[in-house]
Parts: structure tokens; sequence; C-alpha cells
């Protein structure tokens, strides 16, 4: 608590002390967006935006899974509302996941010290669970359609409505019938030209689940962003509500009040309120948390670094549930080449008999090197060490199984290569493993695809994957044939061969799996897409058809 404490007043003397300093003529602040899944094929994850201004292909976009962001996919094709692109594997995605990426709005200042126009730069992909510039180059394509904007429009939103149906020929009890209803709003000059508004709400059920519903709303509302931001000058940021900050993005969506504080290249910042609750992601003011943070930003033309550590303490009914450090560094001082490195260390555990104490234990370690020296070729290198995060106090029923919690670590390594003209071609491998594991988990795969083919322009992929590990062998292999239209319309099929061998127990999983896609612009902005697969095994069927319906204004 000591150690917490003078950690805080330090960022609270540095803040107050640099109001003299003169800021640089270039600044950036972080903004995130958030987005939804609205189908998944064998080859790319789709998604939808308010809009993707800032993203750009060749970005990392994220999920949040318990209180972590991790990174799930790489942008490959681009609109102006939506992209597509492949998962990492680092993680499975819902087809109602939320996916949410980070870019940085670059505030220029004139001669005579005003700002300019901000202008949207290059997404900042947290490479894990934080923020780090991406320059990898991917494959262009056609673009859907292209959206006006109103020059002067100070807001933007969607609303859309989602049906997702599961039917079998096993039992009628299996067909599901599920609606999704999300609707986001962003207002900038909100009553007030220093004050902008944010919200990003998602209400879903299963049809003949209705009495979850009534028995807890919270079951199905789930508020993922609800943030008053003021701004009373270029230096001063408060946020009031339900917002993630991208500086410290590890904590998650935080309740409450944070402030930060830019001081030429340093800032600081402080964050109390309460984390969501853990069973429902409703409010919960019993999960009281406080913390802060001071980093250092140097950017000269094309180079950066960026260094931030920060002290967070997360209580449960006021009693210690955690107290950790984190740690975040970036830059790209070598040419052509993206470092990423965050780590986590816990300051508090408490021994076999429920006794807390000091510890200074390492959570968490995360390191990613991007290298693309051209156009034509990019590599990526990951290493990835982690234990289970313990709450105390929340976990306090299961504690007896939380003191045996070995490390994991992982490798994993990625390359895309423009082989010729609109050739590209991908592959990848990974490796994890733990003590006391028979073997470690092995996978390791790729993709091929041409882009805008000569033959009535269709674009057609391949890709192939291959999973060991010590409760499962299998492959996963399929082709898909897409069609982009001027209008903005979309079309694609395709096919996969899934053969999941078991190895704890004597079941095999073989499936054939046929897929079809099809979206395109009713009127205005209203946007129609319906998405059908079939899983065809020998003696079961399978079908999801998923049909999306949204508005923007």
């Amino acid at each position: 608590m000591k150690n917490i404490s003078l950690f805080l007043r330090i960022i609270f003397i540095t803040i107050i002390l640099g109001n003299g300093v003169i800021l640089s003529q270039v600044s950036e602040k972080r903004i995130e967006k958030f987005g939804k899944v609205t189908f998944q094929s064998s080859q790319n994850i789709y998604i939808t935006f308010d809009n993707t201004e800032g993203i750009k292909e060749g970005d990392t976009l994220y999920v949040k899974k318990k209180n972590k962001l991790i990174p799930a996919i790489i942008v490959k094709y681009l609109s102006a509302s939506s992209c597509s692109g492949q998962s990492t594997g680092n993680t499975s995605i819902n087809g109602d996941e939320t996916i949410i990426a980070f870019v940085a709005e670059r505030i220029e200042k004139n001669a005579q010290g005003k700002n300019v126009k901000p202008v949207m730069v290059d997404t900042l992909a947290l490479q894990g669970q934080n923020n780090v510039v991406e320059t990898v180059t991917v494959p262009e394509v056609k673009s859907n359609y292209s959206r006006k904007y109103a020059p002067n429009k100070t807001y933007n939103g969607r609303f859309s409505i989602q049906s997702i149906s599961s039917l079998d020929n096993i039992s009628a009890a299996n067909d599901l019938q599920r609606w999704r209803y999300t609707f986001s709003f962003n207002k900038n000059d909100f009553m007030d030209s220093h004050l902008s508004f944010s919200n990003y709400i998602v209400f879903a059920y299963t049809a003949n689940q209705w009495s979850d519903v009534k028995s807890n709303i919270n079951n199905s509302l789930k508020v993922y962003d609800l943030t008053l931001t003021y701004k009373p000058n270029e230096q001063t940021t408060f946020w009031l509500g339900r917002h993630l900050n991208g500086k410290v993005a590890n904590i998650g969506a935080t309740d409450g009040l944070q402030v930060e504080r830019e001081i030429g290249n340093f800032y600081g910042g402080l964050i109390i309120g309460s984390r969501p609750n853990y069973m429902d992601y409703s409010y919960n003011l019993k999960l009281f948390e406080y913390g802060g943070y001071i980093g250092l930003f140097n950017r000269d033309n094309d180079t950066y670094i960026e260094n931030v550590i920060g002290a967070f303490q997360q209580t449960n009914n006021m009693k210690v549930d955690r107290r950790f450090l984190y740690f975040q560094h970036s830059n790209n001082l070598i040419p052509k080449t993206n470092l990423f490195m965050s780590s986590e260390i816990d300051l508090y555990k408490r021994d076999s008999n429920n006794i807390g104490q000091s510890t200074f234990r390492l959570t968490s370690f995360y390191l990613t090197l991007r290298i693309a020296p051209s156009r034509a070729f990019s590599f990526t290198t990951t290493y990835d060490a982690r234990r289970n995060v313990v709450y105390y106090e929340t976990y306090k029923f299961i504690i007896d199984t939380l003191f045996q919690n070995q490390l994991r670590q992982g490798l994993r390594f990625n390359t895309n290569i423009r082989a010729v003209n609109n050739l590209y071609l991908g592959l990848n491998a990974g490796y994890q493993f733990r003590s006391g594991d028979i073997q470690p988990s092995k996978n390791y795969g790729g993709y091929l695809s041409y882009i805008n083919s000569p033959l009535f322009d269709i674009n057609p992929s391949l890709n192939f994957m291959k999973i060991m590990s010590n409760y499962v062998n299998g492959t996963d292999a399929g082709v898909k044939l897409s069609k982009y239209f001027s209008n903005g319309m979309r079309i694609s099929i395709g096919y996969r061969k899934l053969i999941y061998q078991f190895t704890v127990v004597s079941d095999k999983i073989d499936q054939n799996i046929f897929s079809s896609d099809l979206s395109f612009l009713l009127f205005g902005s209203l946007s129609l897409s319906i998405n059908y697969e079939g899983v065809f095994e020998s003696s079961n069927t399978f079908s999801r058809l998923f049909i999306d319906l949204t508005t923007r204004f």
C-alpha cells in the first residue's frame, strides 16, 4: 500500500510541476473504435465499424477476454465502414464478439500556436495488450464503396439488428434463434465545445431463454462504453463513465473518473472507480480500484519511442483483490522494424493460510518484433509468457486451485509475401508449452490468395492449418472465391474440410463445411448482409444463418 501511495504522489507532482513546459508542435491523442463481428468464413473474419477512419490494411484488431486485450485479427481488406482479415490464432472469436481498434489522432499547430484540423493517422495496434504503430503493407483490393461524410458533422452513430439461427437434424431442442441489437453513438461539441460523448451498447438474447433476461437484464445488456469526455485545453483530458484507456488497456474498462495531463513529451494519468462485474459486466461499486501511470513519448520524423509505467490496486469490498505494476515499451528505432514489449508484475499475494503479503512476481511478459523491409515482405515473431491473473477476494472459494499457477509460454511466427503482382502467400507457425504438459501444443499453416484475378475479377484463396496438442490432432483446409462489385455488393462461396482426432477420448470429427456470403447496400446508409454456413458429417448436419441489417447516421 505504501508503494502505491508513493507512486501516485510522484505522478501528481509530475503533473503539477509540468504547467510551464512548452508542448511540441505535433501531438497525438488516442481513441478506441468498437466494432462487431458480422461473419466468419474459412479465410476471413468480417467486422463492421461506425467508420474505419484511422484503421489501415495490415493493422491488428483486438478482443477483450477476462479483462485482457488479445490480438485477434490482422486487417486485410478495408472499406468505409467495414473490414475483414485473418485470425491471429491467439484466441477463438465468437459470432457476436466485440472488436477493438486503437487509432491515433494527430493534432498539429500552426505558426501562431493554434490547432489545425485533426488528422487520423496510423492505427495503434495493441500487439498483445497495448500500443504499437503498425507499418506493414498487405494486399490492396477494390473498396466496396466510398461513403461521403459531411465535413462539419460532429456526430456519427450506428444501429444494427442481427438474427443468428442455428438448426440441426439431431433434435429440435438444439435449434436456436438468437437476436442481437447494437447501438453506438459519438458526439463532439456535446452541449459545450470542450465536451464529447461516446457509447457502445449491445442487447443480445436467445429467443427461448427470455426468462434469463427477465431474471437479470444484465445477462443480455452489455455496456462496453459510456463516456463523457471533457477537454478544457489541449494538454488535459477528463473521462467520466465507463471508459477503456488505451494507455493502460490491460486493466480493462473502468467505471469512474480518469484524468490525463500532457507535459511536453511526458504525460501522466490517474484512474479511480470500479471494475465491471465479473459475472455479467454490470456496474459493481464493490469492485473499487485506483491507480496511475506516467509515460514518455518522443517522435523524430518517422521514428518514435514510448515508455509507460503504471501501478494499480483492485479491491473487492475494500479488501485487496490484486495489486500490480504494468510496463510498456514500443519503438521503431531500427528502420522498417517495430518492437513492442509489455509486462505485468504482481505485488501482492496470499499464502496457504490466507495471509496477505508483498511479493514481486512476473505475471505476464509479451514481446513482438515486426520487420517489413518492403511492400512485398513482412515477418513477425511473438513471445508470450503468462500466468492466470489471481483475484484473491473475487475467487477466494477456488483459491486452493490457483496456487498451482504454471507459467504458459508460447512462440509464434508469421510472414506475408507478395510473390508476384496480385499473388500473396502467408505462412504461420505456433509453439506453446507449460510445465507438466505431456507434449507442447504446435500448429502451422498458411494461405495463398490472388487479388482481382483476370477471370471475372474474382478473388480466389486457399488456406490450411495443422494443429497438434495434448488432446487433439487436426487439420483444417479450405478454398474460397470472392467477388466485389462497384456498387458495394460482395458475394463469396467457400468450402472447408475439417478433421479432428481427439487423443484423450476415442472420438473423431470429420466435417464438410460449405459457406456463402452476400452483402449490399439497400439504400442510403442501410446495408444488408446474409451469411450461411452448412456443416455436414456422416450422419449429422448443422446449419447457421446470419442476417445483419445496419443503418448509420
